[in-house]
């Protein structure tokens, strides 16, 4: 009885190991300075959290095809994301009565960007420009050449999560720094 819990608890550790490295990749792959240079997107927080969502979402759309293990481990990188903007917002000052509020609005973006950018790619990138420019530009007027470069980017990102033939978190797990090779 004890052995399987110790267990239990041994592979709850490891699979938060496992999702704090994924996502610390994921917002590596933000932090890409050719997505501020080439792309356009401001070097900002707002920026920075369209990208991490962005990025996020596109790798969460994949595990999820995988399979239940996959959704389970997605719905913890989710978790781990919330977290980390929670802990993000009173590292930059953010007062505690306020800092739910701004979660609360953070996950709603998450969510509807993640929406609009589905039904976007779906419709083979007719309305992404418009989607681009209200989520991913929403402070700035992007030039065209910087639309062009993110809608490339987010193609090549999508064919090269399309190209892994993964069956298992683990398979994706390692094979997720490769991606940083599509800028």
């Amino acid at each position: 009885m004890y052995f399987k819990f110790f267990l239990r608890l041994l592979k709850k550790k490891q699979d938060s190991r496992e999702v704090k490295t994924f996502y610390d990749n994921v917002v590596s792959l933000a932090r890409n300075e050719d997505l501020y240079i080439k792309g356009g997107v401001p070097d900002t927080i707002d920026g920075r959290f369209e990208l991490i969502i962005l990025h996020c979402h596109l790798y969460i759309k994949k595990l999820i095809s995988l399979g239940n293990e996959e959704k389970l481990f997605s719905q913890n990188l989710i978790n781990y994301m919330i977290t980390d903007f929670d802990r993000s917002l009173r590292e930059i000052g953010v007062g505690d009565l306020s800092v739910g509020k701004k979660i609360k609005f953070m996950v709603s973006a998450y969510y509807g960007r993640a929406n609009a950018y589905d039904k976007a790619i779906k419709n083979n990138n007719k309305t992404l420009d418009e989607v681009l420019k209200k989520n991913l530009y929403g402070t700035i007027k992007p030039k065209n050449s910087e639309i062009i470069y993110m809608k490339k980017y987010i193609k090549d990102f999508l064919n090269l999560l399309n190209s892994k033939k993964n069956n298992k978190v683990k398979d994706f797990f390692e094979d997720n720094i490769i991606i940083k090779k599509i800028s």
